[in-house]
């Protein structure tokens, strides 16, 4: 029997990053609009702006569609301060668009084969992100999707990480993924379904310490923090497994 039912992965910088990164993207459609700031100090700008909307001025906050992309338009607003009022919209939409395309977006190298054999040991995989709809279309994209029993969105769950109430919205999609699964297979192995509510068998990755292990924690689930120093860090981390 598998040690958990779901083996839950964070997005960004755990199965892809950006490539080029985001600071590069940022600065390129800023100094096409007339910012003086330099890379540097975009990125940390970024950065800065980064940590601000998701771990100190919208904690538990809830949130949608709507109250994602009103996120990122702040976040560019404060990564690039001296935009142009003229520029802002245009800035923001080529950034937006920008990272719904799967080109991007890279893949660690160590993601396929460890997802892959995962799956063969039972595993149900699930994915788990601060993100919006643009995450299913990329995964669809670069031919993904099918490899992810839930694909679990903080647009789409109410509230986004290190808010444990995420979490909390979380068990419940793979809880009701586990009943419809109950169902599919009643009349035909017998075989029971996971209890996706033992939050003792979920088990989150991610490269973030404090929405992806501590809040996961907290909300009751294991947790394991990713250090993405190369291309074998996943496979290195789940060998266990």
């Amino acid at each position: 029997m598998p040690r958990y039912d779901w083996i839950i992965f964070d997005f960004t910088g755990t199965l892809m990053t950006p490539d080029p990164e985001p600071a590069e993207a940022y600065y390129s459609a800023a100094k096409a609009s007339g910012s003086e700031h330099s890379l540097e100090q975009i990125r940390d700008q970024l950065k800065a702006a980064m940590k601000r909307h998701f771990f100190e001025a919208d904690i538990d906050q809830p949130t949608d569609e709507a109250g994602e992309l009103r996120r990122w338009r702040r976040i560019v607003a404060d990564a690039i301060p001296d935009l142009p009022d003229e520029s802002a919209d245009k800035v923001f939409d080529s950034l937006w668009h920008h990272f719904a395309t799967a080109e991007t977006w890279r893949l660690y190298d160590d993601v396929p084969p460890t997802i892959g054999r995962l799956r063969s040991k039972g595993y149900a995989i699930a994915v788990a992100s601060n993100f919006d709809r643009r995450l299913t279309m990329i995964l669809g994209d670069m031919g993904l999707k099918d490899q992810f029993d839930e694909v679990l969105i903080s647009s789409q769950l109410g509230w986004s990480k290190p808010s444990t109430r995420f979490y909390d919205a979380a068990v419940a999609r793979l809880g009701a993924a586990q009943l419809r699964a109950k169902g599919s297979r009643a009349k035909g192995s017998g075989a029971a379904a996971w209890d996706a509510t033992d939050r003792s068998r979920l088990l989150m990755i991610g490269d973030t310490k404090r929405g992806d292990v501590d809040a996961a924690r907290q909300a009751g689930l294991d947790a394991r923090l990713l250090v993405r120093g190369g291309e074998t860090a996943l496979a290195e981390l789940t060998a266990d497994l």
